[in-house]
């Protein structure tokens, strides 16, 4: 009876065999799954995955599988991380022209400024797009003035306060770029998807847990009042 419970409990726990969800992830990358999955009512886990980079995998129960790669759709997870000067600087050609020398910088500089943005309270995406023309030797003249949009995806109910941060988001890309006048940075605030509310049929994981913890003990206490009823009847009727 003990270990019909224990197998009982466990399976109401953990559910099916696991199936791998996704690989290769950054551990920030795979936080933000397990929460958005969890908040679906899907039980996720994280392992590290083995080799000499450090990546994770996030796996499922087999029968979440395809409910969660629809959630995840809907949230447009796993998001790719901005690329800083260290990923655009760290490869490349033995002798970039200059063409391409300012393109990497903008890129770079482009995904630093976005990291920073997204460390704002309440910013889940935020992606910046810099307009910075050189000097054109063949053009005598100045360059057209540099201009920079941003786009700032926030929780819905942090896009308010987001939105009275645009001063400060334009004055902090400005600052980054020579020439480049807060004026003339456009920031756009939109609300990102929600995460849609668990299925009916699939209760959130820990109510999954509750329930199965309750089922567990009532047949625990079920059993022990069978047997208590048995053990009452022998003893008034011995024979």
């Amino acid at each position: 009876m003990r270990v019909t419970l224990l197998a009982a409990l466990a399976a109401a726990a953990t559910g099916c065999g696991g199936e791998e969800l996704l690989h290769g992830l950054e551990e920030s990358q795979a936080n933000e799954v397990i929460v958005a999955l969890d908040e679906g009512g899907i039980a996720a886990r994280k392992v590290r995955d083995d080799g000499a980079e450090v990546a994770w995998t996030v796996s499922v129960p087999a029968r979440e599988a395809a409910r969660a790669h629809r959630l995840l759709a809907e949230r447009e997870l796993p998001r790719a991380r901005p690329p800083g000067f260290g990923d655009v600087f760290g490869s490349g050609s033995m002798v970039p022209t200059p063409t391409e020398e300012h393109a990497r910088y903008l890129h770079a500089l482009a995904g630093e400024l976005a990291r920073s943005v997204e460390a704002i309270d309440g910013v889940v995406e935020a992606r910046v797009h810099l307009g910075l023309p050189q000097a054109d030797p063949l053009r005598p003249g100045e360059p057209p003035a540099p201009r920079g949009a941003v786009l700032i995806k926030c929780r819905p109910a942090a896009c308010e306060a987001v939105r009275a941060l645009e001063p400060g988001i334009r004055a902090l890309v400005a600052g980054a770029a020579d020439r480049l006048e807060a004026a003339a940075v456009s920031v756009v605030v939109a609300p990102a998807a929600q995460s849609p509310p668990p299925s009916p049929s699939q209760p959130p994981r820990r109510s999954r847990v509750l329930l199965g913890l309750a089922l567990v003990l009532g047949l625990g206490g079920v059993g022990f009042a069978g047997a208590a009823v048995r053990a009452r009847r022998r003893e008034v009727d011995p024979s």
